[in-house]
Formats: structure tokens, C-alpha cells, sequence
């Protein structure tokens, strides 16, 4: 092994024991290029064949997708690596194509998008099925560079320069698993901060044949152009588009984004109550006369810190917008400045709800409309669902308690269900009448956002209500034979869920 694919390869092994994955089963991501093909070979010499799995999404957009993914299969058996092939299927492919699991082509404009959808969930499937808890991704150090220079276009802060980190946690997906299930994989991308041209070496070195995707060349996708103007400055060190330029200014802003999430952590944690299991967090609302409350002393910091409690209750793809958080932040100063009455407002589909008694500010899921949530049915007992994508429900027998077999749940929003179960709802409502007024689970906003659970057992046609409003149904199954979970799908916002680098690398660029 010549001296860059032995550098390469302890850079590889020195970050999967540092993330305490060197012998844990891992997942890599194929997809027959140059980067991804380098990976497997790096991977299977840093911590050997048997704790890998090789996954290849074939997208069938391309005539030679099927003969490229054929062809990584063929290497990774070379390797000792097991590999599978995921293929989507469109209905505008073929005629032979199954109806039941094919959807129309996206449009140009999505496609990018809409790939990335599907190629999450067919990989987060192979995961689950496998007991795989980390994916490791080809990304590269141009990669990382073509990130910060698109960020840097869209006018993005300290958080987007950053670009991606070493780990973080999986995209959301929709899905249903058994409650005995495990939580989403990591992303891992070891390869940050090795470039392409040492990628292309080791592939030629050792004779590591690769596929080009031409679409990577259409210049009508931005970040194809800058994947050009990055590539071209390849041997101008000069140049300000030079990939390792970017690159030392993309890591300073990580330590940055470093120090800030420790800080905002810091902040939650002495200020903040996070109440997993209705979605919403309570900030204090305690404040000298005349002042603003001490988390607010720093606007900066204020507003990171709304910006991560709107995005951990919302579960969005993207982080909250600007004017959004200033909405927020605008409520709660009039309140101490101006003796606001009215101080609750919405935006970014969270609800900030006024101080009331002992109970300080609370941010929760706007209260949902009509038919916005789909209904979920003819869910398994034993099993669990992402709902409205920020809450993981679960349903379980409870050992010694008999209930047919066949039996099933399903969930609704609470505004859905008003509409067949008023009655019963409106008699649950007025049992919960003895939790303290002031008391979060009390207010009708953070009622609203909570899931509402039928059972329908086999022996019988019409479902029954067993949980609403934040709590089970007095004398349902959920008092005598069923134990229900509800939590939020996001990890505390204390925690931080990315890991950057802490070293410089001393792998040729």
C-alpha cells in the first residue's frame, strides 16, 4: 500500500475509534463513484470487511444505472463486503413498472430534492433491517467546500457556513417500527477532509474501477457550477475558490458554531423545562422589575436559543427564518416593557404562550387544522409511528392483559377527531379538570397538538377513544391492558447532535 492510501486509511480508522464505531456494524453508502468507491476500500482496510454493509440506491433515471450498480456489487464481493441494491421505480419509466411502489417523476426543479427523499428512506430501511446504527457517506473535502460556497450565496450565518459536521443524526423519515426498535443511524463522513484529487489517486493506485454520473457535469444545477469553479482552481492555490481555502474559513466558523451550541446549551439547561412527551418546552419567565429575563441578556444568544427550541418543536427540515424568531423575541420584550396582556403569537408553526402563575413561557406546535395531519390506521399493537413528523407514538400490551388478536390502533389530530368523538372528548376534558389550572398540560393549545388514539379491537367494528389531550382515557384499554408512549422524535436540545472536527488533518490535501 503506497504512503497517501496508508495515510488515508489511519486518517479513516483514527475518526471511526474516535466516534466509538471501529467495531460497530456499519453502513456505506455506494454509489459507484470515485469518493464512495475510495470509501469502501478505506473502511474495509481500516476495520475489515465483516462489520460492513454496502448499500447501492439505483435511481433508474440513467439507461446504465442498473450495469453501474451491478458493478459496484461486483467490487464490494472483491472486497468481502455484502452488498444490496435498492432500485426506485418511476411511473413515467416503463410500463412494466410496479404501480405500487412507483411515484411520478419530479420535476426538474425537485428532482434533486425528491431523489434525496427516497434514497433517505431506502437507506434508513436497510438500517433497521440489519440492526445498523451509523452510515458512512463519500463526502469529501470539495463537497464540503461546494456546501460553503452555496451557503455562502444564500447569504447564510455562522450555522450554514459551517457546512456539514463529522456525524450528525439521520434525516427525518416517515415510518413504523416495532416499539422494541431502535432510534435512527448517524451520518458519518470520514472523509472531509481528504480532496478529490487524493480520492482519484487511491482509486488509480489500486486499480479501482469507478463511474462518472454525467448529470454531475450539467451546468443548469448551481452547485455543479460551483463544482467546476472549485475544480478549476485545483492547481491555483491562490485562487479564492481554491477548495482548502474554503475549507480553513468553513472549519473556523465550526469552532464558532462550537462554542455558540455549548453556550445555548448552558443557557437550556439552568432556564429551560423540555416536556418530551407533549412536544413543548417551558422557559423561565422570572425577571428582575423592569428587566428582561437573564436568558435574554445576549440577543445573539437569545436568538440561537429560539432557534433551537422552534426547531426541536417543530421537527422542520430547515431552521426556523429570521423574521420568525425576531416575532418571537419582539412578544416577549413588550410583555416586560410594556405590560403586554396579549403576549402569545405564532409563527413557523410553533406557539409561544404568555407566562400564567408559576408557569413561565412555553413554546408548543401550533394548534394543527383540519384534515393537516393524515390519519394513520390499522397500526399493529407493539408497534410505534412518527406522527405529524415530531412525535414517536407507541402502543403496547401490557404482560398478563388478554386483548384479541387482530387488534389494531390508529391516531388522529385532535380537531379531526372533534368531529365524530365531541362527546366523548368533552367528558375526558372535564375529568382532566383536576391538574392544576396553571399546569402546561392544561392549556387547550398544548392539548390541541397532541395525538388522539383509538383502539379497534377485532371482535368489534367501531374504534374506541383510549388517549387524548396529553393523557389516557379513565376505564379504556389504556387505564387496564395498554401502556402508551408518546415522545419527541428529536434528542434533548441540550445535547448537541454534531460532531465537528478537532483536529487538523495531516492527510495530503
Amino acid at each position: 500500500m503506497d504512503p497517501v492510501t496508508t495515510q488515508a486509511v489511519k486518517h479513516v480508522q483514527g475518526i471511526l475509534e474516535m466516534l466509538n464505531l471501529a467495531n460497530k456494524r456499519l453502513l456505506l453508502a455506494i454509489s459507484g463513484g470515485a469518493d464512495s468507491m475510495a470509501l469502501a476500500y478505506l473502511v474495509r482496510h481500516a476495520v475489515g470487511p465483516t462489520s460492513c454493509h454496502a448499500v447501492t440506491v439505483d435511481h433508474g433515471f440513467r439507461p446504465q444505472s442498473a450495469f453501474e450498480a451491478h458493478a459496484v456489487g461486483q467490487y464490494m464481493k472483491t472486497l468481502g463486503i455484502r452488498h444490496e441494491i435498492r432500485k426506485l421505480t418511476w411511473k413515467a419509466n416503463s410500463a412494466n413498472t410496479d404501480q405500487k411502489t412507483a411515484i411520478p417523476l419530479p420535476s426538474l426543479q425537485r428532482m434533486e430534492e425528491v431523489f434525496r427523499q427516497r434514497r433517505y428512506a431506502e437507506i434508513n430501511s436497510v438500517c433497521r433491517n440489519h440492526g445498523i446504527g451509523a452510515v458512512l457517506t463519500g463526502h469529501h473535502a470539495g463537497d464540503q467546500a461546494e456546501t460553503f460556497l452555496f451557503r455562502f450565496m444564500r447569504q447564510s450565518g455562522i450555522y450554514g457556513l459551517s457546512g456539514m459536521p463529522l456525524q450528525s443524526a439521520w434525516p427525518l423519515v416517515d415510518h413504523t417500527e416495532s416499539l422494541e426498535g431502535r432510534s435512527g443511524p448517524v451520518v458519518v463522513r470520514p472523509l472531509l477532509q481528504i480532496g478529490k484529487p487524493t480520492l482519484y489517486h487511491i482509486c488509480k493506485t489500486h486499480r479501482i474501477e469507478w463511474h462518472e454520473d454525467g448529470s454531475n457535469q450539467d451546468v443548469r444545477f448551481r452547485r455543479n457550477l460551483l463544482r467546476k469553479a472549485i475544480s478549476d482552481a485545483d492547481n491555483h492555490t491562490t485562487s479564492p475558490f481554491h477548495a482548502k481555502s474554503l475549507l480553513n474559513v468553513c472549519m473556523a466558523m465550526q469552532r464558532h458554531r462550537d462554542f455558540i451550541n455549548h453556550s445555548i446549551a448552558a443557557l437550556l439547561t439552568k432556564h429551560a423545562a423540555v416536556h418530551a412527551s407533549l412536544g413543548a418546552i417551558e422557559v423561565s419567565a422570572q425577571a428582575d422589575k423592569g428587566q428582561l429575563p437573564p436568558w435574554m441578556a445576549n440577543a445573539a444568544l437569545c436568538e440561537r436559543m429560539l432557534a433551537r427550541i422552534v426547531s426541536w418543536v417543530n421537527c422542520k427540515d430547515h431552521p426556523p427564518e429570521l423574521a420568525h424568531l425576531q416575532q418571537f423575541s419582539r412578544t416577549i420584550c413588550r410583555y416586560y416593557t410594556e405590560d403586554s396582556e396579549h403576549a402569545s403569537t405564532s409563527a413557523a408553526n410553533v406557539t409561544l404562550l404568555a407566562p400564567a402563575g408559576s408557569r413561565g413561557w412555553v413554546l408548543c406546535r401550533q394548534r394543527p387544522r383540519r384534515l393537516e395531519i393524515p390519519l394513520q390506521t390499522e397500526i399493529p399493537l407493539n408497534a410505534a409511528v412518527l406522527w405529524d413528523k415530531r412525535l414517536m407514538v407507541g402502543v403496547r400490551k401490557r404482560s398478563g392483559c388478554h386483548v384479541p388478536d387482530g387488534t389494531t390502533w390508529e391516531i388522529v389530530s385532535l380537531p379531526d377527531a372533534m368531529q365524530q368523538w365531541a362527546d366523548c372528548l368533552a367528558q375526558h376534558r372535564h375529568a382532566l379538570r383536576k391538574i392544576h389550572r396553571q399546569h402546561i398540560e392544561r392549556h387547550h393549545t398544548v392539548q390541541a397538538s397532541q395525538p388522539v388514539i383509538l383502539v379497534k379491537l377485532a371482535t368489534s367494528e367501531n374504534p374506541k377513544l383510549v388517549y387524548a389531550l396529553g393523557k389516557p382515557v379513565a376505564g379504556s384499554l389504556a387505564d387496564t391492558c395498554l401502556d402508551i408512549t408518546v415522545s419527541a422524535l428529536k434528542n434533548c436540545p441540550t445535547e448537541n447532535q454534531e460532531i465537528v472536527f478537532s483536529h487538523t488533518s495531516n492527510v495530503p490535501f
